[in-house]
Formats: structure tokens, sequence, C-alpha cells
């Protein structure tokens, strides 16, 4: 089996990544620091996780909210346009979970569907026709750890101030991008869609920034 790849394949090679098979994705499990290294970072500091194998399923339109509010397990209009809502995607038929996922309103009409890796073809189909899955189109880099706003003021003020759980579209060097105060590390921090060509240059800015790299073994250990 072929393994899809992040936009940021080549940055985390170039760092000697040691790369492991995750849901599909060749992604990074740790760098030469080591996870432990990682794990205190974002505990202590602020570390970037490239989490570009997660999916980002779009839903647009009038009845996207309608949509939404019959299959999942949270009543989005207790957040509202511009927020996050954590929740769960229900089969239609048997109700059952498909998959527990991150939504955010990104505006009235659109709503970007965060599923876990290898569910992102199940949501798509739980989702029904318009879900469409745009992962490809982008990389996803989480910003975490206590001092993540700190070191990233000074290359992406705005991305620094978004506040918890909300979501805004915003630019960096006249890119548009996807911020949202998310994450799944216990810290604070937020979570950047951008375009997957832009996405190189996102991670070299932050890393000279002093966010430390960190893979999805220290991910799974927060």
């Amino acid at each position: 089996m072929t393994l899809r790849t992040s936009p940021l394949d080549a940055a985390h090679r170039a760092l000697d990544a040691k790369m492991v098979d995750f849901g599909g994705w060749d992604m990074p499990l740790s760098y030469p620091s080591g996870t432990l290294a990682e794990h205190a970072a974002c505990r202590e500091g602020a570390a970037a996780f490239d989490v570009s194998h997660l999916g980002t399923v779009r839903i647009t339109g009038p009845h996207a909210l309608e949509r939404l509010q019959r299959a999942l397990t949270n009543d989005l209009t207790k957040v509202g346009p511009g927020r996050a809502q954590y929740t769960h995607l229900l089969d239609a038929g048997d109700a059952s979970v498909v998959d527990d996922i991150i939504v955010w309103w990104v505006d009235e009409e659109t709503f970007d569907v965060m599923p876990n890796a290898s569910n992102t073809a199940g949501v798509v189909g739980a989702l029904g026709e318009g879900a469409v899955d745009v992962t490809e189109t982008r990389a996803v880099l989480a910003l975490q750890g206590p001092a993540a706003r700190r070191l990233l003021h000074p290359v992406w003020p705005e991305a620094a101030a978004i506040g918890r759980f909300h979501v805004a579209r915003m630019t960096w060097n006249g890119i548009e991008a996807t911020v949202a105060g998310t994450g799944y590390t216990g810290e604070d921090g937020l979570e950047v869609a951008i375009p997957a060509d832009a996405a190189p240059a996102l991670w070299e800015a932050v890393a000279a920034a002093g966010f430390t790299p960190a893979g999805l073994g220290a991910r799974d250990t927060l």
C-alpha cells in the first residue's frame, strides 16, 4: 500500500524524523530529540505538530447546518458561527457512532468537519451528498503549549489571539488560512489549516520562532 504524505513531508525528513504508518499516512513519530523531550516541550514551552493526516470534510450551503444537526450528538446552535465543537457523528441508519470529531463552524454556511485519519471516507459517506473531502488541499499545524501564543505572536499576531474554541479565517503573508483555538494536548494552543503549498513556509517560521517540532508519539502521550 502506498502511504499518503503530508505537505510537510520534506521538512520532516530534513529534520531526520522517524516516519511511521499512521492511518495510511507516512507521518513523523518523533525527531532526534526524542518523544520525552517533545512531550516536555509541549507541557513546558511550545511544540509544533503536523496533524495533516486528520481529515477535513467540508459542508457548505443554506442546508448545511440542518444536515449536521440531524447527524451530530451536540447542538451546534449553542455555539454558533465562528466557534468549534467537539461531538460525535452518528450513522443515519442505526445511530451508531461513526467517529468523534471536531466541527469548525467557519461562517454561516461553511463547516469543516475534522475526523480521525482512518475515518475520513466513512464520515464523507455518513454525511452524504454535498460533503467534500478537502484533506489533500491543505496542511494542519497544531501549535500547542503554554508558550505557544507568545512565540507565535511575532510571526502571526492575529492567529496568536484566537480564543479558545473560536474559529476564524485570516491571512498570513497574503495567504488565507483557517485558525481554530483547538487541540488535543491538554495545553493552550491553536490549530492552523493552511493551503498545502504554503505550509512549509509557516512550519519554518514557527520553528525559527522557538517551537519544538514534535511527532505523533509525543502527541499520543499528552
